[in-house]
């Protein structure tokens, strides 16, 4: 009888081969569902096995990994025999695309046949069958190109102001609406030192040891300013050591530039951000070789400006850059000037990696909302408000300006992403995982841990530099939750292992 009734019940519910995109759908549904009812309930309702939902929901990380490097409409996902050289032909293709550069079946052969040679792999013969094969797993398609993209007209960009964008803003509200954006930035460059900079800035900056790639990304409301993107050259610079904790997020790459996997890998974390939110946003980037068009998101509708247009269009461009980047450079000042009174200039400490990101940090940190939604209704996102030229133009930068000329600006043309060599491709894709060496020229002092007893006078010296200024109350509150915060931590770990090593490092 209950054999019986287990098969009779097994019975009712038919499996389904589901594709990755159904796999998808229903990890959204049940994102929606779950704080009203339980598992079960979700898989009846989505005419599941509880199994099945269950067997989805563990795999749940692979799924999305795997909605963004091929198709969704496949059911199931194989990697190749030859795993490494397809994810180098992959990122291949998706440049060729990005550059309206056509690609047909014998062409991705003749380059998996080069990539293999470069490979040392002896066996791969790059058959028809391999070729469909390798076409079905990644989704890809030919299509005509037609003709390259010529630079935008006043018609084209009056077309996107009074059409298209209107269309694309109407169902979403200035809250679910962002632009992403990146800039390059000489993060030690001291004014004395940008006019020798400018002809490096003018090709480039290929050859600057001294640059990074930041990534920023706010809403329309700039209520949602995110967490900063940093890319630098190396994965494990000197700075980092005794670091556990960064406000900010940091990759590294071998230019320091952005590049396909790492936009990639951002956006599909940004997805599942909003997935928990139970949010569908609307994201504007433009139009680079790393930023790749074909990819599957559930809660992001992903928007590219026409090409060559993003210095008229992109809100971010429009103003919120150049106040971030002047925020920055007047802390270097500032912490140049300061640190001149007492010590000699040799002594002066050079600015790292780490001194960089905290400073980049600060500056997004205290960009206002209204000069994000300035910017935004300067880039026509709003055709009734406009925007407020005094926003931007304080008096505070304009005098820093006046005594810095060219100073925040000396890196606007720095490259931030480019199409790869193959070769480039390649050395990415098999660079070994271990931390980087610092050549010679970044050898930086690394100040020791400091002391329980250090850290203490450090705090009690700054209270009593706040309490000897005026309207710093709010700034002596957050530094007491900074010293519970410390002394905590401290107090926790003293009787585990009683140094200072356990007071600033996480237990292992």
């Amino acid at each position: 009888m209950t054999s019986a009734s287990t098969s009779s019940s097994s019975a009712g519910v038919k499996r389904k081969a589901l594709s990755i995109d159904d796999k998808l759908r229903i990890i959204k549904l049940y994102d929606e569902k779950i704080g009203v009812f339980n598992k079960q309930q979700i898989a009846d309702q989505l005419g599941l096995p509880s199994s099945s939902l269950r067997t989805i929901l563990k795999n749940r990380k692979e799924i999305e990994k795997n909605a963004f490097s091929g198709s969704t409409k496949r059911q199931k996902v194989r990697n190749g025999k030859n795993e490494q050289l397809e994810n180098i032909l992959l990122e291949w293709f998706r440049q060729a695309r990005t550059l309206n550069l056509a690609v047909n079946g014998p062409v991705l052969t003749e380059k998996a046949n080069e990539i293999a040679k470069r490979l040392n792999i002896t066996d791969f013969g790059g058959s028809n069958g391999w070729l469909d094969r390798f076409r079905k797993r990644h989704g890809i398609v030919y299509r005509k190109i037609c003709g390259e993209a010529d630079a935008v007209d006043d018609n084209s960009i009056k077309s996107w102001k009074e059409t298209i964008l209107p269309n694309l803003l109407k169902d979403y509200s200035p809250e679910d609406i962002y632009n992403a954006d990146e800039f390059g930035l000489f993060f030690k460059l001291m004014p004395d030192k940008s006019l020798v900079m400018k002809d490096e800035t003018c090709h480039g900056g290929k050859l600057s040891k001294d640059r990074l790639t930041v990534l920023t990304c706010s809403n329309w409301s700039g209520t949602d300013k995110l967490k900063l993107l940093v890319i630098g050259k190396s994965k494990s610079p000197r700075c980092f050591k005794n670091v556990h904790t960064l406000p900010c997020d940091y990759k590294a790459q071998n230019r320091a530039w952005m590049t396909g996997s790492l936009i990639i890998e951002w956006v599909q974390q940004l997805n599942c951000k909003f997935v928990k939110q139970k949010r569908n946003v609307l994201l504007f980037v433009d139009n680079c070789p790393a930023h790749p068009k074909e990819i599957t998101l559930t809660n992001i509708k992903l928007v590219f400006f026409p090409p060559n247009a993003t210095s008229k269009l992109q809100p971010l461009d429009q103003g919120v850059i150049k106040v971030l980047k002047q925020k920055y450079r007047k802390k270097l000042v500032q912490r140049y000037l300061l640190e001149m009174e007492s010590v000699t200039d040799a002594e002066i400490p050079k600015i790292n990696v780490l001194d960089a990101i905290h400073y980049v940090s600060i500056a997004w940190d205290e960009i206002k909302p209204e000069v994000i939604k300035n910017c935004f209704n300067k880039a026509y996102f709003d055709n009734v408000s406009q925007e407020d030229p005094h926003v931007l133009d304080s008096d505070e930068f304009r005098d820093f300006e006046e005594v810095y000329p060219g100073y925040t600006s000396i890196d606007d043309q720095l490259i931030t992403n480019e199409a790869l060599e193959l070769e480039e491709i390649i050395n990415q894709a098999t660079v070994n995982d271990e931390p980087d060496e610092p050549s010679d020229d970044e050898e930086e002092y690394i100040p020791p841990l400091p002391s329980i007893a250090s850290t203490v006078q450090s705090i009690s010296t700054l209270r009593q530099a706040l309490t000897a200024t005026d309207g710093s109350e709010n700034m002596l509150l957050y530094l007491g939750r900074v010293e519970n915060f410390l002394l905590n931590k401290y107090k926790n770990n003293v009787l585990k292992q009683p140094t200072i090593t356990t007071f600033f490092n996480p237990r292992k």
